[in-house]
Order: structure tokens, then C-alpha cells, then sequence
């Protein structure tokens, strides 16, 4: 027995299984977090709106104690601006105009207002609110938090110190691997951990069952039937498993038909080999007879010894035929030509060429014909075959003195049912229903002294077969046996 190979791992099922669930909960996991980015950089501008909202306040107080005068602003904001790189200091008068600019890296104006009212949200709001955004004034759609303050007197203040926090100084910068590192760890911990979990399911009831059948069919082709699959489950593998036991028991139950067609044929062979000896053999007595002592016989003794001839001869021409036959059905070739003809003319003329037989077996013949005509449709030289064995079967079983009937009659649906019933040895319950297999003969101590191969019967019910019918049978030991089929009625077709 060939034992079966296991498949590496990284070629299994489990394995492709598992590395792909790492891959799709990884994958999933940078999705979520690009998703989520926009909640951490709020978070992010919150944090730093809430460390840097009091800077403005801080320059706001430094730029009043320095009584700092007007023209010399940009001169002050620019030495303040070194104190906070990364931010950018403006000078709004109430209107929201610039009126100063000043930041540690040299910038321009690209606006020259700034939305009030976003000033104002934040001198009136608490941290709960951040982040509160507006655009930078040196830089074209970036939205940036802030932080701002008044001069002069809150509820009328002369101007507002604006100072934008670009970057936000170093003291609240957060890496990448700080924002998003945890998440991106917890991941790809969370996505091998379901991966080993799912592989382990899925080997359980998947892999480890194919397995099985993969197993169960190596051993089989190596020529080990013991094995059973018994895989009850109801998905997918439960029925694949269950449609190659199947398989497998349909292989088995060919090969044992194999088995026994090859004992029948190796039967047959011996058969027809004795069957076709014993008329050589008549046949070559009789014709040595006629060659040598020809010229002393009588008319009647040379008419007999060409008598004896004739009839080895029909019957070899009868067994070559079923032995064609039997070889074109086997292989399904042979076809049926029907045509419409008087079924009780066929059977009249089947008798007229057994009348000898039928008077040396001592038989008599009872006829039940209609007075109308049967026309059948079907194929006249097959059916003639058929009634030819059947009447035949009759002769060879009957003892003499006995009697045979033949009927034939029409039923509503217009099918005619022909019949033949004989008063002979009848056929045991038991081999009723083997009759019908090639080369089978009842073990019947008369049919063992009956010539034949057990043809006749098999080649008639695949012809009936052919023609949408069947052979039916029945009988009883000692008392007689019946065959019958059915044909249909031709019906002539009437154009108008």
C-alpha cells in the first residue's frame, strides 16, 4: 500500500489561509489608521491650541510694558519672533487688516485680513472648544490654530495680537511612531493572533478532512479498497467525500461485473466451442460418407445424409448470429428500422418455417388471432427474431404431446400485446430474474441436455427495448411459462 505524501506547509490550505488573514488585518489596520487620521491631527491641534493659548496674552503684555512706539513694530516683532520659531506674529487692527508681520523664518502676505470673528470665538471661548482654526495670511488654503489677544481695553481693544502656531513649538511635537505606533503594534498582534486561531479552524474542519479523502483516494489507486469514508457532515467535503465513496463503489461494482462478464465469456467460449464441435463433427462424418460411398447409397440414405448437413449448418448460422448480435448491442450499434406491417402475417409465416420442428416435437399449435388486421409499426426483421426465439424456447422446453399457444390482441390505448404460452418444464422464481443476462442457463437438469448459449433471451429484451417495449415473463415449474410484449399500432396519419 502507498502511504500518503504530506504536503509542506507553507503549501497547505491552513497556511495560504493564515497568511492571508495577517495580511487583510494588517492592511485593515493601516486603513483605520489613515481613516482615523483626522481625528489625531484634531487631537494634535487641540493639544497644542491648549499649551500656546496664552501666547498672544504674553507678547500682548510685553509689547504694552515696552511702550513700544509705532514705528518701530516690525523692529519689536521681529526680535520677538526668534523667542517662538515655527510661529508667526501679526498685528490685526479691529477690522481684521494686518497691520504688522513678523516670524523667525522671512515670509510674505499673501492676505492682508484675517476673519475677526474667528479672533473673537477665541478670546470668548474655553479649551473645550479647540480647536479653533483660520487661514494663515502667508500661505494659500491652510487652515492653522491659533492664539490671540487684545490691546488696549478688552471690550474695546485698539488692535489684537495674532500669533499662528505653524508647527507648535518643540515641547508638544509628537513622532509618527508616537501617533500611530501602539496602533499599527496592536494590529499586526490582534491580526496573527486571529490569523493562528482561524488557520487552526480551518485545518480542523477543512484541511485535516481533505486530507482524509485525498488519503483515502491515493490508497484506493494504489489498489487498497478496505478503505471506508465516513465523513457524515452535511457541507461541501461531507458530500464530495460521500460522491467518492460512491465512486468508489460504483468502481468496484463495474469491476466485479467485469469479473463476471469475463467468467461468462470464458464460459460462452467453452460453449460455443462444444456447440460448434458437435456439428462439425456431424457434418464432417455425413460429407466423408457422401465422398466416399456415394455411388452405393440409396436417394432416401443420400437425401438424409443432406438432410443432417443442412440442419448443422442452420444451426451454426443460428449461434454465429447471436454471437453478432450480442457483439453489436455490447457496443451499442445496433439500430432498429420500423416500419408499418401485419403482425398476425409475421407469425403465420414464423410458424410455417418451424411446421417440422413442431411435428417431430409432437406439439400443437393454438392460434388466437383477430379476424381484423394488426398492423404494427416496428422493425419486421427484428421482431421476427424476437418471435423466432420465443417459439423456439417453446419447442426446446415442452414435452412431447404438449401444447403451445400463440395470441395476439389490441388494448384501448392501441397497443397490441402479443403472447406466447407454452405447457413445458417452466422456469424456477429463482432464475426468472437472471434469464435475461448473456450467456446465463437455468442449472435445470433438462436445459443442461438442451443445446444453447443463453443469448436468445438477453438479445430479444434488448431488442423489445429498442423499441420502447419490454419482455415480460411468467411461469411456474411444471406446469408452463409465458413471454409477452407490447407494439404499437401504426396510425396512418390523414392529410388535408
Amino acid at each position: 500500500m502507498v502511504t500518503f505524501s504530506h504536503i509542506p506547509l507553507y503549501r497547505t490550505l491552513t497556511f495560504k489561509v493564515a497568511m492571508a488573514l495577517i495580511v487583510f488585518f494588517i492592511f485593515n489596520g493601516v486603513v483605520l489608521v489613515l481613516w482615523n487620521q483626522s481625528d489625531v491631527m484634531q487631537d494634535l491641534e487641540t493639544d497644542i491650541q491648549t499649551v500656546y493659548r496664552n501666547t498672544a496674552f504674553e507678547i500682548s503684555e510685553a509689547l504694552q510694558n515696552s511702550k513700544t512706539d509705532q514705528n518701530n513694530l516690525s523692529v519689536f516683532f521681529d526680535s520677538l519672533a526668534q523667542f517662538y520659531p515655527g510661529m508667526e506674529l501679526f498685528l490685526v487692527n479691529p477690522k481684521g487688516e494686518i497691520l504688522e508681520h513678523g516670524s523667525y523664518v522671512p515670509s510674505q502676505l499673501i492676505n492682508q485680513s484675517v476673519p475677526i470673528e474667528a479672533i473673537e470665538l477665541f478670546l470668548n471661548a474655553d479649551s473645550s472648544d479647540y480647536p479653533i482654526e483660520m487661514p494663515i495670511p502667508t500661505a494659500t488654503d491652510l487652515d492653522f490654530v491659533f492664539s490671540a489677544a487684545p490691546l488696549g481695553s478688552p471690550d474695546n481693544p485698539d488692535a489684537y495680537i495674532l500669533v499662528t502656531l505653524v508647527e507648535g513649538g518643540e515641547d508638544v511635537y509628537i513622532s509618527w511612531w508616537e501617533e500611530y505606533g501602539a496602533i499599527l503594534t496592536r494590529t499586526v498582534l490582534f491580526s496573527i493572533i486571529i490569523a493562528v486561531l482561524a488557520g487552526i479552524l480551518f485545518w480542523y474542519f477543512l484541511t485535516r478532512r481533505v486530507q482524509r479523502v485525498a488519503q483515502a483516494v491515493q490508497n484506493y489507486r494504489a489498489g487498497d479498497s478496505r478503505i471506508v469514508l465516513n465523513d457524515n457532515s452535511s457541507d461541501e467535503i461531507g458530500h464530495v467525500a460521500m460522491h467518492i465513496g460512491d465512486m468508489m463503489e460504483r468502481i468496484d461494482a463495474m469491476f466485479n461485473e467485469l469479473g463476471k462478464k469475463e467468467k461468462m465469456r470464458t464460459e460462452l467460449l467453452a460453449s460455443v466451442s462444444h456447440e460448434l464441435q458437435t456439428p462439425l463433427t456431424v457434418m464432417q462424418g455425413n460429407i466423408e460418407t457422401l465422398v466416399e460411398h456415394r455411388e452405393k447409397m440409396s436417394e432416401a440414405d443420400l437425401s438424409q445424409k443432406l438432410g443432417a448437413v443442412y440442419t448443422q449448418v442452420r444451426h451454426m448460422s443460428a449461434l454465429i448470429d447471436d454471437l453478432f448480435d450480442v457483439a453489436i448491442l455490447e457496443t451499442g450499434q445496433m439500430r432498429i428500422n420500423t416500419e408499418p406491417f401485419p403482425m398476425v402475417e409475421l407469425v403465420e409465416d414464423v410458424l410455417q418455417s418451424y411446421t417440422l420442428l413442431l411435428d417431430q416435437a409432437k406439439l400443437v399449435v393454438e392460434r388466437n388471432f383477430p379476424e381484423t388486421i394488426q398492423t404494427v409499426n416496428a422493425d419486421p426483421l427484428r421482431i421476427r427474431q424476437v418471435i423466432r426465439n420465443l417459439l423456439s424456447n417453446a419447442i426446446k422446453f415442452s414435452s412431447p404431446g404438449g401444447r403451445i399457444r400463440i395470441t395476439t390482441e389490441v388494448s384501448s390505448n392501441e397497443i397490441l400485446t402479443f403472447r406466447i404460452e407454452d405447457t413445458g418444464v417452466g422456469i424456477a422464481e429463482e432464475d426468472i430474474s437472471k434469464i435475461f443476462e448473456s450467456f446465463y442457463r437455468s442449472n435445470q437438469q433438462l436445459h443442461k441436455t438442451v443445446k444453447g448459449t443463453g443469448l436468445g433471451l438477453h438479445i430479444c429484451q434488448h431488442i423489445l427495448k429498442l423499441h420502447n417495449s419490454n419482455l415480460e415473463v411468467r411461469s411456474r415449474l411444471d406446469i408452463g411459462t409465458t413471454f409477452s410484449f407490447d407494439l404499437d399500432l401504426y396510425k396512418e396519419v390523414v392529410t388535408i
